[in-house]
């Protein structure tokens, strides 16, 4: 990993220098309690302070918030913090404003009045600090409000969002300099960008979409000398989760892949008396902040979660995370485990899989990248069944598009792979994939009531009927103004109908323009591009084929820890590019022998 280790070497530091970290630390102690820096803040601190763009790697656990909030306070303009998530801004606001620190978020959950109030302290020089979301810099109204503002320091947390090679790959953080220099395009303010870890490749676009500018490369050790790592392969995972929680004390989380899976292993965690919950990106967001905050209060011990818990979890006590499945980077498992013992206390980080996940993994994988052939195909498809949409709006069976495409290319065209052809016509902005990722229908009737009834009535159909009777039923009005989730098939059964014949209705009310459905039997999309040679598309294939290459050789750097036979710690250490640590870390369950018969 060359890149990373072509980090800034620490250079001599001048008189200058030192009287500035001696006002940081002064800061420090003042705001904080803290009497001195951990780790690389110091370092990172001071690269900012001397006007240099920045990159700092610090894994989990290492204080990288610090190392804006300590320089906010020095520049004499503001600091605006890019955050990916409204749950990481609220726990980051709330912690500064108790300690008396001027800062303030702005997202689709701030009132009017509080971001008018942000917005005067802004003008008036009383704020250091204000949080945004990355697609906040494209909204017009936000970008005018800031004009004119002495914006100091931009600090981009959780900056591998950035790349598509990364684990969070998020598009609006491609849009971030634009954003930033339509908002103050006569001086440009110093660039930090944040992660717990990056690739060669994550570092590379990190620094090409910030436009870094001879940026100091910072990385901090990866080294966690209190986690324990341990893998078992085994079949049976629960057993093995409730010895785990039996006999190690304290808060824990537990990490699946599937919605599905993390409700199923909450409830059997209740079963068996232990205060657990599961979280996802299903819950409404006053769910998920209130299941956040109460394990914060530990009166849950266990949240059983996807990977949408993660980001903005600053619990210090956690004692274990569990993954019940195989993790598909390194990246993401190593962030996710560190999470456990950030108080520095010793923690475990434990990792089940059964030689089926391994074969799972594998035909994920091959699902996720279609071939050239295949992406040709699945538009071709579309721009068959288009007809004579005007608005190249188009939804059909799931099922029936499998079946036109296996006819071509057989069995192994699964749904996966479907989706995935999609999602790269819709980057390449061919089509818009309009993809309902949950495990649960969606419904919002866009029309008043008695537009849906008069049409209803048009229609003479008893199913019609039944089908919006029972919407009434079971959403009431809610349905008219926000969106609804349930189960189809619960919904068929209670309506006295076919799920299939509720399904047709919810679709041609799609069709329509009566509603918003959506489901994962349904095949969603509006086609910008219907003209075009399906053989002439304009996609970059190459980029393609080196995505795909770049992830069979993390999903097969995962395959090769699981089966390692030596220290898992230093396994981690070597794939991120770290040479300095001892020969065994002693605690994991390779050096302490636990597989040995």
């Amino acid at each position: 990993m060359s890149s990373l280790t072509q980090q800034a070497a620490a250079p001599t530091r001048s008189a200058e220098d030192d009287a500035l970290i001696a006002k940081a630390r002064r800061l420090l102690q003042y705001l904080f309690g803290y009497e001195s820096f951990r780790g690389e803040q110091e370092r990172v601190i001071l690269s900012l302070l001397k006007g240099n763009d920045t990159l700092a790697i610090m894994p989990t656990g290492q204080g990288k918030s610090l190392c804006y909030q300590i320089p906010a306070q020095m520049f004499s303009g503001l600091t605006l913090v890019v955050s990916p998530l409204i749950a990481l801004m609220k726990d980051q606001v709330d912690s500064l404003k108790a300690i008396g620190y001027p800062a303030a978020a702005i997202n689709s959950q701030t009132s009017l009045g509080a971001v008018q109030r942000a917005m005067l302290e802004i003008y008036q020089g009383k704020l250091k600090l204000l949080f945004v979301a990355p697609e906040r810099l494209e909204t017009r109204s936000f970008v005018s409000a800031m004009q004119g503002v002495e914006i100091s320091l931009v600090a981009v947390d959780e900056a591998h969002c950035i790349s598509e090679w990364g684990y969070d790959f998020r598009p609006s953080y491609q849009r971030i300099a634009e954003g930033i220099e339509a908002i103050s395009p006569q001086k440009r303010p110093i660039m930090l960008a944040l992660t717990a870890t990056a690739t060669e490749e994550v570092i590379e676009d990190i620094q090409t979409f910030l436009k870094l500018q001879s940026p100091n490369v910072i990385v901090g050790g990866f080294e966690r000398p209190n986690l324990s790592l341990s893998v078992f392969a085994l079949e049976n995972k629960r057993q093995k989760l409730l010895q785990i929680l039996n006999a190690v004390k304290g808060s824990a989380m537990v990490y699946a892949m599937s919605r599905k899976l993390a409700e199923e292993t909450a409830r059997f965690l209740q079963q068996h008396r232990i205060q657990a919950i599961h979280y996802h990106a299903g819950l409404p967001d006053e769910e998920r902040s209130r299941i956040q905050e109460a394990f914060f209060r530990n009166e849950y011990r266990v949240v059983c979660a996807t990977n949408a818990f993660g980001m903005g979890v600053n619990k210090p006590d956690v004692r274990v995370v569990v993954h019940l499945e195989l993790p598909e980077t390194l990246e993401a498992y190593y962030q996710e485990a560190g999470r456990a013992g950030r108080d520095g206390k010793k923690s475990y980080a434990v990792l089940l899989y059964s030689p089926r996940d391994l074969e799972k993994g594998d035909y994920l994988l091959s699902q996720s990248y279609p071939s050239k052939e295949e992406i040709e195909a699945a538009y071709d498809e579309l721009r068959k069944r288009l007809g004579r949409s005007e608005t190249g709006a188009l939804t059909l069976e799931r099922q029936d598009a499998l079946d036109a495409l296996q006819a071509r290319f057989g069995k192994a065209f699964g749904s996966v792979k479907l989706d995935a052809a999609l999602d790269i016509l819709a980057n390449a902005n061919i089509i818009e994939h309009l993809r309902n990722d949950g495990e649960t229908e969606t419904l919002k009737i866009l029309v008043h009531r008695d537009a849906i009834e008069e049409w209803i009535r048009g229609s003479r159909s008893e199913t019609q009927r039944k089908v919006f009777e029972q919407v009434l039923r079971s959403f009431g009005g809610e349905c008219f103004s926000s969106e609804v989730q349930f189960s189809l098939s619960q919904f068929a059964f209670k309506a006295g109908v076919d799920a299939k014949a509720a399904l047709n209705v919810f679709r041609e009310w799609n069709q329509s323009g009566l509603a918003e459905f959506r489901s994962g039997e349904l095949v969603s999309v509006v086609v910008l591009a219907p003209n075009l040679n399906p053989k002439k598309l304009p996609i970059d294939w190459a980029r393609l084929e080196k995505r795909r290459k770049v992830a069979e050789k993390k999903f097969r750097s995962v395959k090769n820890y699981v089966r390692y036979a030596r220290c898992r710690r230093n396994y981690i250490l070597d794939y991120f590019g770290e040479t300095r640590y001892s020969e065994k870390c002693g605690i994991c369950d390779n050096c302490l022998g636990r597989h040995e018969k």
